[in-house]
Parts: structure tokens; C-alpha cells; sequence
């Protein structure tokens, strides 16, 4: 739970869909402002401007002292609950404020960072009372995207973490304001059916065990249709495929829904039997393409890539080389960190991987 996302989640269901990020970000602050009476400088009421909404609304900076100075101003609580009410009846469209109410209050329940949040949603059949509550812990909690925890890279605001998780994790969310990206390893051809055990085919195409496998299998059981992927996939290619249907490897793929953005990326070639092959020279060229794709086109959302290479894609590569290729790319182009990247190694494999930076 951050500023941000508390004010971008508040944004997507403004009266005026089109209010610029400067008045919408003052407008919310303002109940509180007035309450704890923060002025600045020149003894005025506290504005921000565009460059510092900029700053505040994508993490790049934290909550102004001002702010949390006025945490312990008399009556901050009531006052700026009562003032909450003006700016509901302004600013939000009425019918969506259900809405709000719940989208906040499932960013409460996934935050673990918030100590009372039972008591802080015990208060969602007010809305005014509870918006105006969760912006005050908003407005204590970190906004900035800095996190030195399992950090591995750093670019001014953004870096390279290291998490232990299955990758499908960070997919496939209740509906959420701010989407991530997550990186898929497919093949070449973007095939969209799984194999399953039952079915009598003389070739294979994706395996249910892999990635991909689990990433189809799950889009279809989201509600997706997965017989619009092929369609999908074509349209969002920006390169041109072979006389065989197939891609160069590091094509990229984006396929989206309420919470995602995938990045479908081929790191792998079928041979005639259906089998996958790659090298670890491929998947090296693989993940320089992403860096470069994620810094033209990640618009700083977060980007969560799985180890790749170690398992159906048969490049021989081991655990530890897979993550030191992620690394060392980054290593060397620290200017392609426009996000926060996070380096998913499932829980499994925790002790067969060295993080201590890593790398060559």
C-alpha cells in the first residue's frame, strides 16, 4: 500500500475522467492538508506541482515531511474525515464508490506492511470515514519505490531484486490498478495448446509441466479464450515470421488482461519431433532483447522474469548460470532499469542459487 496507488486506484473512478494527475493528486490531499493546516514556504496551502505529482505518482518520492508532520496535529483524524465528505461529492462519481470502497480495501488485505488493517476496513460501510483513514496511513507508510531488501542493482529510483515465488504468482490477480509485467518463455512458433496425457498425438507441442504450459492452462481457466491467442499473439508482434511460422528468438509477445501484461518470449526452436532446443548463448540474446523491449515499451511498470533456459527449453543451462545471465545483463546496461525488475527464482530452488549479487 503507497500514496500512489491509493490515489491512482481513487483516479480511475473520478467524476472527470479526464482531471490531470496535478489537481486530482491535490484534490485528494487536500481534506488532509486543511486539517493539519500545512502550509508552505511562502505560508500558503500546500500545492504540488506537475513535476512533483510526477514524482510522487510513480514512486520516484516519498511522502513529504510536511505530511507526516501533520500526523500528529490535534483532531487530524475527524477533521480530515469530515472534509473527505466535500471531496467524494466533488471529485468521485457516486455510483463507483462501492467500487472504490472494495479495490481499497483489497489492497489492505494483500498489504502486510499495516498493522491494524482489520480495524482499518472495519470502517468501509463509511466511505468517507474510511478513505480519508486510509489515506492518513498512506501518508505513514513508505511511497517511494526503494526497498533495499534482496536488492541486487540499482538505477536512481528503480532496481533489480531478487523474490522466491512461482512466477504465476505475480499473474492472474483480482483485478488491480497497477498491472505488472511477468515474462512467459515459449517457442518460436507461440504454440497455445498443451498436451495433455490423455491425448494420442504423435508430436508434442506445450508440455503442461512447463512455464508456458502452466501460463495457457491457467489463462484458459481465468475465462479467457485461449483459441484467440494465436490472433492475439500475431497482432502484437512487431517482427515478421519465417516461411515455417516461426519467430527469431527474444521475439516478445504482450498479451494482457485485468492485472497483466505478459511478455511471451521465445527462448526455444522445435525441432521436427517437437522437441525444444535452445542454448545458452540464445537465452543470453534472449535477455538482452527483453531489457531492451522493457525499456522501450515497460512504461516503469514492475517486471517479474523467472529463471529460463533450465528446464524444457533444453539450453543446459544450470540454475545458478541462468540467474548470473540476468544479472550480468543489467550489470552491463544499468540504463535499461526503467521499473523495478524483480528476478522470480521459485522456493525450491532457493539453495541451489548464489544472489549475493552475482553475476561475472
Amino acid at each position: 500500500m503507497n500514496l500512489a496507488g491509493y490515489v491512482k486506484c481513487l483516479q480511475q473512478h473520478a467524476l472527470n475522467k479526464r482531471i490531470s494527475d496535478e489537481e486530482f493528486l491535490n484534490a485528494v490531499l487536500k481534506p488532509y492538508i486543511v486539517a493539519g493546516e500545512i502550509d508552505n514556504k511562502k505560508n500558503e496551502e500546500l500545492h504540488f506541482d506537475k513535476s512533483r505529482t510526477s514524482l510522487i505518482l510513480n514512486r520516484h518520492e516519498d511522502v513529504p515531511r510536511a505530511l507526516r508532520k501533520a500526523l500528529n496535529a490535534i483532531k487530524i483524524y475527524p477533521w480530515t474525515e469530515d472534509n473527505f465528505t466535500e471531496f467524494i461529492n466533488d471529485y468521485m462519481a457516486p455510483k463507483e464508490i462501492p467500487m472504490v470502497v472494495n479495490e481499497i480495501t483489497e489492497m489492505i488485505e494483500a498489504d502486510n506492511v499495516i498493522i491494524d488493517k482489520e480495524f482499518l476496513i472495519g470502517k468501509n460501510s463509511i466511505p468517507n470515514v474510511f478513505l480519508a483513514d486510509t489515506l492518513i496511513e498512506c501518508i505513514k507508510l513508505k511511497n517511494d519505490g526503494f526497498d533495499p531488501e534482496g536488492e541486487i542493482l540499482r538505477n536512481g529510483s528503480y532496481c533489480v531484486k531478487v523474490v522466491y515465488n512461482d512466477i504465476l504468482q505475480y499473474a492472474f490477480r483480482k483485478r488491480s490498478k497497477m498491472k505488472n509485467i511477468v515474462v512467459i518463455p515459449v517457442d518460436t512458433e507461440f504454440h497455445t495448446h498443451v498436451t495433455r496425457k490423455y491425448e494420442k498425438k504423435e508430436l508434442n507441442e506445450v508440455s503442461a509441466t512447463s512455464i508456458h504450459g502452466q501460463f495457457l492452462t491457467r489463462w484458459e481457466k481465468s475465462g479467457e479464450n485461449v483459441n484467440l491467442l494465436p490472433s492475439r499473439i500475431a497482432k502484437s508482434i512487431k517482427a515478421t515470421a519465417d516461411f515455417d511460422g516461426k519467430y527469431p528468438l527474444g521475439t516478445i509477445a504482450t498479451i494482457e488482461n485485468d492485472s497483466t501484461i505478459f511478455y511471451l518470449m521465445a527462448i526455444s526452436d522445435f525441432d521436427e519431433n517437437n522437441n525444444a532446443h535452445s542454448s545458452k548463448e540464445d537465452i543470453i540474446h534472449c535477455v538482452d532483447e527483453l531489457s531492451i523491449f522493457y525499456d522501450k515499451y515497460g512504461d516503469g511498470y514492475d517486471l517479474y522474469i523467472p529463471l529460463m533456459g533450465t528446464g524444457k527449453s533444453r539450453a543446459a543451462v544450470s540454475l545458478q548460470e541462468s540467474y548470473d545471465i540476468l544479472v550480468d545483463c543489467y550489470k552491463k546496461n544499468k540504463a535499461r532499469i526503467q521499473g523495478n525488475i524483480y528476478i522470480v527464482i521459485k522456493k525450491d530452488f532457493e539453495k541451489h542459487v548464489t544472489t549475493e549479487e552475482g553475476g561475472n
